[in-house]
């Protein structure tokens, strides 16, 4: 059995900030276990350490959660639930979600919103980590850990994601992201590809399938006609390409979060949101924030600088 399970109701870049979260949880060390339920698949984490495994919602019965009625409690939910941790991002103390977990005889129930509270001004794990611990959970505090937390080991075979037959490591360009107002303009991005292919960088963009669906024939084309293009890779796929890139260029996105806490180097593009609360959580994990309203062109950031961000980054 797991030693926590984490209920999550988000999308990737909130479901890797929980992880990020959970790494810090009493109990949590390398030889952990931590089952998540979660609709959004990150891939297969479970050769990490602590191993992560994703458990669809598909058949649990989440449903019940969230009602008000008197019917019974589906029986694959009860056995989930009975005799483990549980940290719920389903809803805070104060919620159904909350009373009927407890109901549920799980060994104890930490729950939180996940909504940011943005007048706090401090990153959105610790939001999260002061509602836990207002709720009676210790968080360790070890003087040895990274100013943003215990790190999660990534085996060498997940790094090495391979291209014909060869490890390939390229710099990894995400230029999509679920809001289309977080998205910085998409010919800074072939400006800082174009920089990197000079100074002779490896590079290769990825889109999901909100780009693929949404983005015209012509914004594709005009990545697929100078670069590699991987276009909606699969969970594992992508997380494979994560894990395997020298460096992740993104904007503010779940792919940007994921690599973070794979420990992958990170250069984040802010725009509209603040990365005093969503930056990426990690070591070599650096961002740069722009004024899309006052340079709407290139939000003020030069494309040179941040493809040397990304070169100074550690390999």
């Amino acid at each position: 059995m797991a030693d926590w399970l984490i209920l999550h109701g988000g999308a990737l870049g909130d479901l890797a900030l929980t992880l990020h979260l959970a790494l810090r949880l009493p109990g949590v060390e390398s030889a952990s276990t931590l089952a998540v339920v979660s609709r959004v698949d990150p891939g297969d984490l479970s050769a990490c350490r602590p191993s992560i495994r994703r458990i669809p919602p598909e058949g649990i019965g989440l449903h019940w959660l969230h009602a008000d009625g008197d019917d019974p409690p589906p029986e694959r939910l009860r056995e989930l639930i009975s005799g483990r941790r549980v940290l719920n991002a389903l809803g805070d103390i104060d919620s159904t979600v909350h009373r009927r977990l407890l109901s549920l005889g799980a060994r104890a129930v930490f729950s939180f919103d996940p909504r940011p509270d943005l007048d706090a001004a401090v990153h959105i794990t610790a939001q999260w980590q002061s509602l836990l611990e207002a709720q009676g959970l210790l968080i360790p505090k070890c003087d040895h850990q990274h100013r943003d937390g215990p790190r999660l080991f990534v085996p060498e075979e997940l790094r090495e994601h391979g291209r014909a037959s060869r490890p390939w490591h390229p710099i990894l360009i995400h230029p999509g992201s679920g809001g289309r107002t977080k998205c910085w303009p998409l010919s800074c991005f072939i400006g800082v590809a174009r920089r990197l292919r000079e100074s002779g960088e490896d590079v290769c963009f990825t889109v999901g399938p909100v780009e693929a669906e949404r983005w015209s024939s012509d914004e594709l084309g005009a990545i697929r006609g100078e670069f590699p293009l991987i276009q909606s890779p699969s969970p594992n796929g992508l997380l494979g390409l994560l894990a395997g890139a020298r460096v992740l260029i993104s904007n503010d996105a779940g792919p940007a979060q994921l690599a973070a806490l794979l420990g992958t180097p990170t250069v984040t593009i802010f725009g509209p949101t603040f990365p005093t609360v969503w930056r990426p959580l990690g070591p070599n994990a650096r961002h740069l924030r722009g004024n899309p309203e006052s340079s709407p062109e290139d939000w003020g950031i030069d494309p040179a600088r941040v493809a040397a961000s990304a070169t100074s980054a550690p390999a």
